[in-house]
């Protein structure tokens, strides 16, 4: 027995277990049951359109123009991380003595200078 099988037999043993307790109530009970059954369906049916359902439509619409907008801005990011003019700024925002950094020059052309010679 595959699974369809056992859904619909389930099924069925349910709407049996349903229909023998339908016909174990009272008259009042089954007319209210009827009456609210019909005032579900004829609501269902002619519902309008909720305010809530056309606010929403606008901020939709916004929250997808914004995630186009940013897979276009990642897919056209030029690689090498930050532009060349935004390297400074790890320098001067650093915390350390910026003395050190005096004397960089002077340690990079040493180390080129010694590079050539040895």
């Amino acid at each position: 027995m595959n699974e369809q099988e056992k859904e619909k037999r389930f099924i069925a043993n349910v709407k049996k277990a349903l229909d023998l307790g339908e016909e174990n109530l009272d008259a009042g009970t089954q007319s209210k049951l009827t009456r609210i059954r019909h005032q579900a369906l004829d609501a269902g049916e002619h519902k309008e359109p909720s305010i809530r359902r056309w606010f929403m439509l606008p901020v939709a619409g916004v929250a997808t123009a914004c995630a186009i907008i940013l897979g276009v801005a990642i897919y056209l990011k030029p690689p090498g991380g930050l532009p060349p003019n935004l390297e400074d700024l790890d320098l001067l925002a650093a915390e350390e003595n910026l003395e050190f950094y005096d004397g960089l020059e002077f340690y990079a052309w040493l180390a080129e200078a010694e590079i050539d010679v040895g």
